[in-house]
């Protein structure tokens, strides 16, 4: 990868966190089919970038470990995010934000995603570097998050039925 396209690369990845982390201190209508959309989009556009990456080679042991690592790690904070989300019923329906404490917890994922490319650039591990690995991970973290504020609607619309 030559450094024009990593620059590239890392922009993009860095406007597609800095728009979701702006969007999840707004309330948001929580549709719940809207509420799967973006990580499933980000996951399909993260996989076949990937798949792009991978056709050059294979994938190593360290290389999946460093993914698997960080695809717990953005499920974990996904969840968590979910759970500091707040949720308020409107005459509209139900919305929801995350808020500055789940913009926080995006610096955590992203300090550790920082220290994986780093290890993985050394070690010669070009797919986990790739924007489709980041994309992969962005997703994860939106699917965490999803699962749970899709249990969460659930819980407040049969609450508000009886």
């Amino acid at each position: 990868m030559n450094l024009q396209n990593a620059v590239v690369e890392g922009l993009v990845a860095v406007l597609v966190i800095g728009w979701i982390m702006f969007r999840q201190t707004q309330w948001q209508a929580l549709d719940l089919t809207r509420l799967w959309r973006g990580p499933i989009i980000l996951g399909v556009v993260g996989g076949l970038q990937m798949k792009s990456v991978l056709a050059g080679g294979g994938i190593g042991v360290l290389a999946v470990a460093l993914l698997a690592l960080s695809g717990v790690l953005a499920v974990g904070v996904g969840l968590v995010m979910g759970l500091l989300s707040q949720v308020r019923s409107t005459a509209q329906g139900l919305e929801a934000r995350t808020g500055w404490a789940g913009t926080l917890l995006w610096f955590v994922l992203l300090a550790v995603r920082i220290g994986v490319d780093v290890v993985a650039r050394a070690s010669g591990a070009a797919v986990v570097t790739s924007v489709g690995a980041i994309l992969v991970v962005v997703a994860l973290n939106r699917a965490g998050r999803a699962l749970v504020l899709a249990r969460r609607a659930e819980r407040a619309l049969v609450g508000a039925a009886h």
